[in-house]
């Protein structure tokens, strides 16, 4: 080992090596590195375990803040709740105790009520026992003074009372002379005996004051009889006057018809166990002893003075057709769950129970009783269903029958005489349809289509309109069999005014009146009530389709002729056809109506056509211009269409349908023309056909009766309510023009369907018309009810533009309660939370029961009347304070036309309404 001068040693290192092992220090240094690399892992594990704590350790308090937040947003929702919760009951508390204490005002102001009403009471009792008192005694006094003068009277000798007509005579005959006042005329066989008696003694007293002769005395007695038997006869006479019991012949009595009644073996309504089969009971319902047996007994339980045999035997069919449908329904009625079949069987039932209790307790028939009252009512109940039952159907197929008919009248007048072949199996089909016609409807329906066929004959060219107002005719209701009785006054008074009027309205209407089967009553009815009135083509289904047949190939034949060079077949009389149709539409005299009466020349037409020289483009283009100057503005542009037609055959049809066009146009305007002069006369018009109708048994008035019946004890309730003191009043409280008003206004606000069977028999006529306004009220009601709802709900939008939708919407059927309340949703800004709540309101508003719905109905109810009663509508003032503001404009238009409506049938039936109200005024009096 060697030492440098650096300070470093030089060592051999031969003798150190070793060839098998590692250096020494190269292992030592290996151990060496390996325990800094472990030194060094553990300190990265320590660091990153540490880092991985604190990181866990933030999202722990982390964590434990936001459940502290949580549990205390949660503490803060429950205190609110519970804040919540407690206003609540401290609400719900005090409602309760104002409830308490409104019912507890109510019960002490009824109870005071109820005092006043005891006071009362016993005041009237006290009264009326003191009056009892007092006719208890003026009684006593009478009957011991009736005594005194008995004991006085045995005390005379006979002879002195029956000549010398002394004075306790005379005091006698006056008391009984003021007692018979007191009587009825006629009731007793003891009144008219002492009547006899009376008038006996009365003539001896006069005669025998001159002394005892006894020729006198027998002249006297012998005249007393004479005279006795002449009150005999005056009281007989007085007795039927008064009961009015018409004269039956010998055997007729009512014993002898009930008795002969019970013979047959009817079954009872009342007892099943009387029932017997559908077969058996056809067979004994239409034996002729029966049907004999129960026209007796209609006649003198309705008092009918009937001559015609088979009236009486009808109506009597109809009464055993009571027994029919309550014994064996299901044989009976097609539909057995129909409304108008349930109302025709509970009305049948309702009548045999009142028809077997007459029979039961009824010993005779006097047209004073109740009975008989009742059971006229409940027999022209059951008799007017009936008959809209029997002619409902009927109506219909004679209906279709009819137009069929008139189609095939129009197509034989529209051939002419080209083909005697065609015209005869048309004439052949018409006689088989006519015969159809008789035998469904009778002579009244053959009748109406003989009218039909006499204008279509008459005149070929002129256009048959018919009203806009309906298609189809209303159901008629039957007309009441019962005979009411006519003021003599007022009977012979309107057959005076009758020929008047109808000449006046015949020479007015004429012209007016087409085949669909209008009278001029209802067409006068339409123009008085309808200011907007108009005539319109006929249309149905069955119509236009037999319609469109026969023209195409009508207009098809004319174009084969003119293309074969046969023109002189057709066009001639359709030439002609147009010519009359120019001249019924200008004023004869004009120079127009003079130039297309030289223009078209239809001999020279005929001439031409023979020769295959006729123009037909060159005429038809004279007549557009023609058509072009004498029609309304709103035409020019179809003319100007037809004008261009190339086709001449079209263009001929063209022309024809648009003459059709122009005369309706005509009629129209003439009409309008003709109200000013319409309106004088129309309400004596009406009046006398009502009257008519009534005189002839064809209509009667027990409909009408208990409407305005019902009116007056409502309106009487509520006088009674408003003064229940009974405290007299200047004026009467119940007058016929407001009972009238407050019927009629009650009968379009009510829930029910006005229908032709259960409206009164005076609004028939416009049975349509007041469903149409019943409608528009509850729609504006509807409109109204869920306008003041959206507006509860606070933010709305343009609420009048709302109205015009909601009323849009109800005009459609489809519209549902998720429609209107989808709406209003739009309009009103609310939160969703919110909104299924107006659904619920919507769907509550819309009821009739609903209490918002009841009183915007009253209050729509109350602007009406008060249109109806002054002829003004009502202020904006008023509208705002009743929440009708935004349905002003169809509500003024709703109460002007239900004004001239109601105003014009007070007019018309004020006589017939007068007496109903007054009679049930002194009813319920």
């Amino acid at each position: 080992m060697e030492k440098t001068g650096s300070g470093f040693y030089i060592i051999d290192a031969f003798s150190l090596r070793q060839a098998s092992k590692k250096p020494f220090h190269l292992e030592k240094r290996f151990l060496n590195s390996g325990e800094n690399d472990i030194n060094t892992t553990t300190t990265s594990l320590e660091e990153a375990e540490s880092k991985r704590e604190a990181l866990l350790q933030e999202r722990r308090e982390k964590l434990s803040r936001k459940f502290l937040e949580v549990q205390q947003v949660v503490k803060q929702a429950q205190a609110r709740k519970e804040s919540q919760r407690q206003v609540f009951q401290q609400s719900l508390q005090l409602a309760e105790l104002k409830r308490k204490t409104h019912i507890e005002q109510r019960r002490a102001a009824s109870k005071e009520l109820v005092e006043r009403a005891k006071v009362i009471a016993r005041q009237n009792s006290l009264r009326f026992e003191a009056e009892q008192a007092r006719q208890r005694r003026a009684l006593q006094d009478r009957l011991e003074r009736s005594e005194a003068r008995r004991l006085h009277m045995l005390s005379q000798p006979k002879s002195r009372i029956l000549v010398t007509g002394t004075t306790p005579i005379a005091s006698s005959s006056a008391s009984h002379s003021r007692k018979k006042k007191k009587k009825p005329c006629g009731t007793t066989s003891s009144s008219s005996s002492s009547s006899t008696t009376r008038c006996i003694i009365g003539v001896v007293t006069e005669s025998g004051g001159g002394g005892g002769d006894s020729a006198t005395l027998s002249r006297n007695v012998k005249a007393g009889v004479d005279k006795k038997a002449a009150c005999d006869q005056h009281a007989s006479s007085m007795h039927q006057s008064v009961v009015g019991t018409p004269k039956k012949k010998k055997g007729d009595t009512w014993k002898s018809v009930r008795s002969a009644f019970y013979k047959l073996s009817l079954p009872w309504s009342t007892q099943a166990s009387t029932w017997i089969p559908f077969n058996e009971l056809v067979v004994l319902l239409r034996s002729r002893r029966v049907i004999q047996v129960i026209a007796k007994l209609l006649r003198m339980l309705l008092l009918l003075n009937v001559t015609d045999k088979e009236k009486s035997r009808k109506w009597s069919r109809v009464l055993l057709s009571a027994y029919m449908m309550t014994i064996c329904p299901c044989e009976v009625f097609q539909d057995m769950h129909a409304q108008q079949e349930q109302q025709l069987l509970a009305q049948a039932k309702q009548f045999l129970r009142q028809f077997e209790h007459v029979l039961e307790s009824h010993p005779e028939a006097s047209p004073g009783s109740a009975a008989r009252s009742h059971f006229e009512e409940s027999w022209n109940a059951y008799y007017a269903l009936f008959e809209a039952w029997k002619a409902k159907d009927m109506k219909q197929l004679v209906a279709n029958m009819s137009s069929y008919c008139i189609e095939l009248i129009r197509l034989k007048e529209t051939l002419g005489q080209d083909d005697d072949t065609v015209r005869q199996q048309l004439d052949e089909q018409i006689q088989q349809t006519k015969d159809r016609i008789r035998h469904v409807g009778g002579p009244s329906a053959l009748e109406q289509l003989a009218e039909s066929e006499n204008t279509i004959t008459s005149s070929s060219s002129s256009s048959k309109p018919t009203s806009s107002t309906e298609q189809q005719q209303p159901l008629s209701v039957p007309p009441s069999p019962t005979p009411r009785p006519e003021r003599l006054d007022d009977k012979h008074q309107q057959q005076q005014q009758q020929p008047m009027a109808d000449d006046e309205l015949k020479q007015m209407l004429s012209g007016y009146i087409h085949e669909g089967g209008i009278t001029n009553h209802q067409l006068a009815h339409e123009i008085i009530i309808d200011p907007e009135f108009k005539l319109q083509k006929q249309s149905s289904a069955l119509e236009d389709h037999i319609r469109k047949i026969a023209t195409r190939a009508f207009f098809d034949r004319v174009a084969e002729d003119i293309k074969e060079g046969h023109s002189e077949e057709s066009l001639p009389m359709l030439m002609d056809d147009v010519k009359q149709r120019l001249l019924n539409l200008l004023r004869k005299g004009t120079s127009v109506y003079n130039q297309v009466d030289e223009g078209i020349d239809i001999a020279l037409i005929t001439q031409q056509a023979k020769q295959n020289a006729f123009d037909l483009d060159q005429v038809l283009k004279y007549v557009v211009h023609i058509m072009s100057q004498i029609c309304a503005p709103v035409r020019d542009e179809a003319i100007r269409a037809i004008g261009d037609m190339d086709d001449p055959v079209q263009r001929l049809r063209a022309i024809l349908e648009m003459l059709d066009e122009m005369a309706l146009d005509l009629s129209n305007f003439r009409l309008r023309s003709l109200r000013p002069h319409l309106i004088p006369i129309a309400v004596e018009y009406e009046r006398s056909k009502f009257a008519e109708s009534l005189s002839n048994n064809t209509v009667g008035l027990t409909k009408t009766r208990a409407w305005l019946q019902q009116a007056v004890r409502r309106m009487n309730e509520v006088a009674t309510q408003r003064n229940p003191e009974g405290v007299p009043t200047p004026t009467p409280t119940l007058r016929a023009d407001a009972v009238f008003e407050d019927a009629f206004i009650t009968l379009l606000t009510s829930p029910q369907i006005i229908d032709a069977t259960t409206c009164p028999e005076t609004l028939v006529m416009d049975v349509d018309r007041m469903r149409v306004y019943q409608n528009e009220i509850q729609s504006i009601t509807i409109v109204a009810a869920l306008v003041m709802l959206a507006k509860n709900f606070g933010h709305v939008g343009d609420l009048n533009d709302l109205t015009k939708k909601l009323f849009i919407m109800l005009q459609d059927r489809s519209t549902t309660i998720d429609n209107l309340a989808s709406e209003i949703e739009r309009t009103v800004r609310i939160s969703p939370e919110r909104k299924p709540m107006i659904r619920a309101m919507v769907d509550k508003t819309v009821s009739h029961s609903d209490t918002v719905y009841s009183l915007l109905m009253r209050r729509v109810g109350s602007v009406i009347r008060g249109q109806l009663q002054s002829g003004k509508f009502a202020t904006r003032e008023v509208l705002l304070s009743y929440g009708l503001e935004y349905v002003r404009k169809p509500l003024e238009s709703l109460s002007t036309r239900v004004a001239i409506l109601g105003r014009h049938h007070r007019q018309v039936y004020a006589t017939w309404y007068d007496d109903i109200i007054a009679d049930e005024i002194t009813a319920i009096s």
